[in-house]
């Protein structure tokens, strides 16, 4: 899909300036989000990792890491910086997963989505919301986080308004229960963004 596409050129373009940006933004909000939430010392799988911040955080805190990315220099750097996990992680994109090894699927215990949402369009969001739950084990967690205010930049990203209601009905009707959410500013401080933050449980046995 074009939007999609268009939104994966545009993180190519900026790798390397983005990946110094993540790195200095304020994540403690997230980080005691996913730990309050996340099923401890389990496998993670970061769908969308950039710079693998979040996923440092939680190997420090004995989390197994994972991570899928369509970017390829995100790929290439996350395998830099993680040596040991280095065949952890893979280019690929939802909702397709084109490519992505079998070992992958109903593998983790705990998936997150961090700034990934509001770059789906809603007429793919069940098909998401089923890709996800195709690779996270019965009873696990998703934590996803996405920016609800309007943006007025002029990039090549593909910015949804994301449809709260519709996504929180998507997620139970395939069994999944919203179980903690909240609200904050951006981290990286200069911009006057909010992010919501949610927590789901996939209640299937």
């Amino acid at each position: 899909m074009k939007k999609i596409q268009s939104t994966i050129s545009f993180y190519e373009q900026k790798a390397n300036k983005l990946i110094s940006q993540y790195e200095t933004a304020e994540m403690s909000n997230l980080h005691t989000f996913l730990l309050e939430n996340f099923l401890p010392n389990r496998k993670v799988l970061d769908i969308g990792f950039g710079s693998g911040r979040d996923l440092s955080f939680l190997k420090n805190n004995g989390f197994g890491i994972w991570g899928i990315d369509p970017t390829e220099e995100f790929v290439d750097y996350a395998k830099k910086r993680f040596p040991s996990e280095k065949d952890h992680f893979y280019q690929t994109s939802l909702p397709s997963l084109q490519g992505l090894p079998h070992k992958f699927f109903h593998a983790f215990e705990n998936i997150m989505l961090i700034a990934v949402w509001m770059h789906i369009p809603k007429e793919l969001y069940r098909e998401t919301v089923q890709a996800i739950l195709s690779l996270l084990k019965p009873q696990g967690r998703i934590v996803l986080s996405y920016s609800i205010t309007p943006r007025t930049e002029t990039t090549d990203r593909y910015f949804e308004n994301v449809d709260k209601e519709y996504l929180h009905r998507l997620f139970e009707n395939e069994e999944c229960s919203l179980i903690s959410e909240i609200a904050n500013k951006d981290g990286l401080g200069e911009r006057e963004i909010t992010w919501v933050t949610e927590a789901y449980a996939y209640d299937k046995s």
